[in-house]
């Protein structure tokens, strides 16, 4: 998200830093070699742990739930993000080390270049909307939690999130017309640079992936939670209540999957937005170079930090959940009395055929 807008930034210092007269003053590497260090761990955990939630809400008893459709479709896009932030990382290193004529992207023509230049930020815009969807849904489940709606239902469901797929695909098509493979590396191509720098912050990073996300989430969050404190305060111990108050454990697994979305991503958006600024501003060059030099390690450790919000759902889940705990454990220990099942049969073949 911010890493890519960020990284266009630190692209264009990095031009100069050629001509920089002072050596002293070049970046800092501790952030670079946390997140060299860092980065593959969240990597590993994090897909393993989407793996294990997209298996749990694909069980018999949660895979008939809208929000299951939601929150398989985002471990699947959150998975794709770790793994093309693993591929960017790798590339980072082999420049960072300086290593001649290689990298991931070298032998990429410009077809693979504007396919994975598509992918990728395709799997960041998903992963972002989709948990604006789930804000959504909540607020429908918490507001009319007896009616049925488009976004409560499996079919709904699945049609917004092919929607929202086709939709948001529309709005990155310029990355087919302005990426290639330039200088053995994938970026816009000279004639388009201006323009995909203008599309890529403004659109794509501003509009997409910060404005409108977060704030719709923070809306969405905030009327959930004036709509659960209000019915409490109106309980009674009918079984309309009860019903409301299932709704709302399930509320609050999805609420807080938002809130470190916004926790996990605001630090490293706003960093980015302040470094954007400051090299556009009418500052001397000179400053601006030593203020982005000062703010690269940060952007590196708050990367980490972003990187947090695509492998922690299962967490989430699993210390929030009830339906998801009693379903992880039914499916580990089923799996335990079926491989021991089979064990004893073999066993007992064994002994017959003795």
């Amino acid at each position: 998200m911010a890493e890519i807008c960020h990284h266009n930034i630190y692209l264009q210092m990095d031009q100069q830093l050629d001509y920089f007269p002072f050596p002293d003053l070049r970046p800092a590497k501790w952030g670079w070699w946390i997140k060299v260090c860092i980065t593959p761990a969240i990597v590993l955990v994090g897909i393993i742990g989407n793996c294990l939630s997209f298996a749990v809400m694909k069980s018999r008893n949660l895979r008939k739930k809208s929000y299951s459709h939601f929150l398989c479709a985002l471990a699947v896009f959150d998975s794709l993000t770790l793994i093309g932030r693993q591929v960017t990382l790798v590339d980072d290193m082999y420049h960072n080390l300086g290593v001649e004529n290689k990298g991931v992207f070298y032998h990429f023509n410009d077809a693979a270049c504007k396919t994975y230049n598509f992918l990728e930020h395709m799997c960041y815009l998903m992963s972002s909307w989709l948990i604006v969807c789930m804000a959504a849904e909540r607020v429908v489940a918490v507001c009319r939690p007896f009616k049925k709606s488009v976004l409560r239902t499996q079919t709904g469901a699945v049609a917004i999130i092919f929607s929202l797929f086709v939709i948001l695909s529309y709005t990155q098509v310029f990355r087919f017309i302005m990426i290639g493979s330039y200088m053995n590396t994938c970026q816009a191509t000279q004639t388009f640079l201006q323009l995909y720098v203008n599309l890529h912050i403004y659109l794509y990073q501003f509009t997409l992936i910060f404005i409108l996300p977060f704030l719709l989430v923070f809306i969405f969050n905030t009327m959930v939670l004036y709509q659960i404190y209000r019915v409490r305060r109106e309980a009674s111990g009918d079984s309309r209540s009860r019903v409301v108050a299932r709704t709302h454990k399930t509320t609050f697994m999805l609420l807080a999957i938002s809130t470190i979305y916004i926790i996990t991503m605001l630090p490293l958006v706003v960093i980015s937005i302040s470094a954007h600024f400051a090299l556009h501003s009418s500052k001397p060059m000179l400053e601006v170079q030593v203020l982005l030099m000062r703010i690269q390690p940060w952007h590196d450790l708050l990367s980490v930090v972003s990187f947090v919000n695509y492998g922690i759902n299962f967490f989430i889940y699993v210390v929030s959940g009830q339906s998801f705990r009693f379903e992880l454990r039914r499916m580990i220990f089923s799996k335990e009395r079926h491989i021991s099942t089979s064990g004893t049969r073999t066993r007992e073949e064994v002994m017959k055929l003795q």
